[in-house]
């Protein structure tokens, strides 16, 4: 059984793996984001029987949510921001329930639904794991004392 500083690392180790990790996924949905955005647009200029509300309603839940993801990964990338792990948390169990409708036949294909859940299920575990570091810590604990 390890004791000591050999512990510590590992830990850190794995902390910023995990990090790396859920940037990757954030990348991923991010740019997931911006190829859904198209249709989604061409859907409300297309001729449907679907009220103008409601076309304009769904494009800005994609927007928001896109925006989201965004506003998630500058904080994962920039700061390793602890504000971001809980995000990518929050994100990820959306993201499994919408992957989860999916499959259930509501829309997209079974292709997509999988694609949503192992999505949802690596970043979920990736923020778990993914944890401020102590240097991290500190220099904000230190930064709000001289203020």
């Amino acid at each position: 059984m390890q004791q000591g500083p050999e512990r510590h690392d590992g830990a850190e180790v794995c902390s910023r793996t995990a990090w790396r990790v859920l940037v990757a996924v954030l990348i991923v949905e991010a740019v997931g984001g911006v190829a859904l955005m198209w249709p989604v647009v061409q859907a409300v200029f297309a001729p449907t029987h679907d009220t103008l509300g409601a076309r304009v309603s769904v494009l800005l839940a994609v927007v928001l949510a896109w925006a989201w993801v965004c506003v998630t990964l500058a904080g994962a990338v920039v700061k390793r921001a602890p504000w971001a792990r809980g995000s990518a948390i929050t994100i990820h169990v959306l993201m499994f329930a919408a992957g989860t409708g999916v499959l259930q036949g509501i829309l997209g294909t079974p292709l997509l639904g999988w694609a949503l859940v192992l999505l949802a299920f690596l970043g979920f575990f990736s923020a778990l794991l993914a944890r401020p570091t102590v240097s991290d810590a500190a220099g904000s604990l230190g930064a709000t004392e001289h203020r």
